[in-house]
Parts: structure tokens; C-alpha cells; sequence
């Protein structure tokens, strides 16, 4: 579906073979601020590409070097409650390993579940549950058909991260994370139903990306930056303004521990 797109990706990167992939998610567009001098490619001048509808998703490539790793980010996803089918996420990810990408570092924004762990955390994805409803891999008739979800989320980037994280004094908790559709946050009698189900944050984003990496055998790093605790658990009433404040106030710790991650192979 996407092989226009692949076709002006690879032109306008010339030589530029990217290993690494991020995928940004609300507000945390910041973190390419870390790549050293970036070629913008906007969406918008992609064949067939889609342009993300959410505010703090810029719509751009930036590519460049972070280290010793060429790097391909995307500011700004796509969502399934955007109307975008999630074969088309698998699509994009799919053009990403084409690309050259072995490696994929998802960031997104999340509520929280847990009063520990509140607004401006950062939680490192151990684990996810899809309880989206749909899968990107329906109708993907490429193998392996059943791919294993065992180590969806690479315990050898989680341990580096995590020791990163120690280095540089940098809270960061782990926990698993649970993907509903959106765009509605959660009503309170869900939150008290997810937590029964021992889940660390919710979101709408992700766990297509994920599933989609798994299939094509890329490595995966899930990053949540914790925006609000999840409806009914303070007085406060969740809206997108505040989810980009708290973000944007834990971009710039993200950003250092992804740099020093990047650096440091």
C-alpha cells in the first residue's frame, strides 16, 4: 500500500540508511532536539502518506545521526480513533524496516493507574494488553502468521534503559500498559476495572505499532511519560491541554535518557 511511500522515502534519504526508529507520541516532539543536524521530510510531501489530526503531533520525519545510530523520528503517530485502519500502521512500520530500521523506540502519553506513580512520570513498557478490539496484523498474509508476543518489548534495551536511568538519577518505573480505542478517556468504573486487572497506564496508541514490529522482527522499546492519574482517582477532569503540559514537563528527561541510551552503543 504504501510502496510510493517507500520509494520517496528512499530517495529523499540518499545514503542515509537509519537503524533506529522513534516514534513520538503527544507533546514529546522535543526529543529530536537530540539529533544532530535533522532533514525534516513533513508527512504532507509523502505519496500516500497519512497526516496525523491530534494536537503535539507535528507530522514530520526528522532524520540524523543520535551517536552512532543513524535515526529516522516520526513527530506525530496515527490513531485508530483518527479513522486510520491499523493495517495502515502495520504498513508504516512495515516501510520503516524497509527503510532499514532494526530497531524501534515507541514513546506515548498515558494515564496512570497507580497513585505512586503520578503526572510527569516516566514508565518503561514491560508489557501490553490490547484491548483495542482490532489487530494490525488481520489480513497480513506474510509469516510468521502467529508471531510470538513472549518478548514484545526487548528485555535487553529495557535492562540498558533502566541502568541508563540509574546512571543519571532518573526515576522510571516499569509496569504494563493497556491500549483502549479513544478518543473518550476512561469513565471511573473502567479505571476501577483496569486496575483489578493489574495495569500500570492506559492509553489509545501503541500496542498496533508493537504487534506490528513483532511480526516483521524488529527490536522494541516501549516508553509511557505519565500525563494525569487515569479518571476518578484525584478531583481533576483529564483533558489534551494538560496531558501535552505534563508531558512537555518530562520531555527533556526522556530525551537525555534516549540520547545517552543511543550513545552508549
Amino acid at each position: 500500500m504504501l510502496e510510493k511511500s517507500y520509494e520517496y522515502m528512499k530517495q529523499e534519504l540518499g545514503d542515509f540508511v537509519p537503524d533506529t526508529a522513534i516514534i513520538l507520541g503527544s507533546g514529546l516532539g522535543d526529543v529530536v532536539e537530540a539529533i544532530e543536524n535533522p532533514r525534516i521530510i513533513p508527512y504532507a510531501n509523502v505519496p500516500f502518506f497519512p497526516t496525523p489530526t491530534v494536537g503535539g503531533h507535528k507530522g514530520q520525519f526528522c532524520a540524523g545521526k543520535i551517536g552512532k545510530h543513524n535515526v529516522l523520528c516520526l513527530q506525530g503517530r496515527f490513531h485508530f480513533y483518527e479513522g486510520i485502519d491499523v493495517r495502515m500502521i502495520y504498513e508504516i512500520i512495515r516501510m520503516l524496516k524497509l527503510l532499514g530500521i532494526k530497531q524501534l523506540i515507541i514513546t506515548n502519553a498515558a494515564g496512570s493507574l497507580r497513585m505512586h506513580m503520578p503526572a510527569g512520570s516516566i514508565m518503561l513498557i514491560a508489557d501490553h494488553i490490547n484491548m483495542s478490539g482490532t489487530n494490525p496484523l488481520i489480513g497480513v498474509c506474510e509469516e510468521p502468521y502467529f508471531p510470538d508476543m513472549s518478548q514484545a518489548y526487548d528485555l535487553e534495551m529495557r535492562n540498558k534503559f533502566m541502568q541508563i536511568a540509574d546512571e543519571e538519577r532518573v526515576p522510571v518505573f516499569q509496569g504494563v500498559y493497556m491500549m483502549l480505542t479513544g478518543p473518550n478517556y476512561e469513565t471511573p468504573a473502567e479505571v476501577r476495572m483496569l486496575q483489578m486487572f493489574n495495569v500500570e497506564a492506559v492509553g489509545m496508541s501503541t500496542v498496533p505499532e508493537v504487534i506490528s514490529a513483532a511480526q516483521l522482527g524488529l527490536k522494541v522499546m516501549g516508553i509511557s511519560v505519565i500525563s494525569n492519574l487515569a479518571t476518578g482517582m484525584d478531583m481533576n477532569k483529564p483533558n489534551h491541554n494538560d496531558v501535552l503540559l505534563q508531558v512537555g514537563k518530562a520531555t527533556k528527561r526522556l530525551s537525555r535518557l534516549i540520547t545517552r541510551f543511543l550513545e552508549k552503543e
